[in-house]
């Protein structure tokens, strides 16, 4: 891939006809994408609202440690909602790195930085490029693959 064929690649809005015709071609449900951006908003604030500060989340043990309380908890609560995550080994691993990076090892810790996460991927109607795309297909795969909607008895 050539340099200008990256940048487009990069930051090159595709139409909406593009975006839709993604879409369907892999299956990317509206309600769904919604139902994804609300999960990582919640982890997000979650993370942000509990985190304790370096002086007490020193180390990569208490780093995870922290993570995964927050993760579970979220996973937890969508489960008294009838909305079941299972299998999400894959989808905390994705998480881990991407707050391990924007989150625990970065000075600032900006709830702000940590949303534009599902507002870039999830936000259905947004104007993406092609790896704008490209990392929403992922998540979302990732998301859809955990996803499992329990019926009440």
């Amino acid at each position: 891939m050539e340099n200008s064929e990256f940048m487009n690649y990069i930051i090159q809005p595709l139409t909406f006809e593009q975006m839709n015709l993604l879409y369907k071609a892999n299956d990317i449900k509206f309600d769904k994408c919604g139902l994804y951006y609300d999960f990582i908003k919640s982890l997000n604030k979650l993370l942000s609202d509990t985190y304790l500060g370096a002086e007490y989340i020193n180390s990569d043990r208490e780093t995870k440690g922290h993570y995964l309380w927050c993760i579970n908890k979220v996973i937890n609560d969508y489960e008294k909602e009838q909305i079941v995550f299972n299998n999400t080994d894959k989808l905390k691993e994705y998480f881990l790195y991407f707050y391990d990076e924007l989150f625990y090892k970065d000075v600032d810790r900006s709830l702000e930085k940590l949303d534009k996460l599902p507002e870039l991927s999830f936000n259905f109607s947004r104007l993406k490029s092609r790896s704008d795309m490209d990392i929403m297909i992922e998540l979302y795969k990732m998301f859809d693959k955990c996803l499992y909607f329990k019926t009440k008895k």
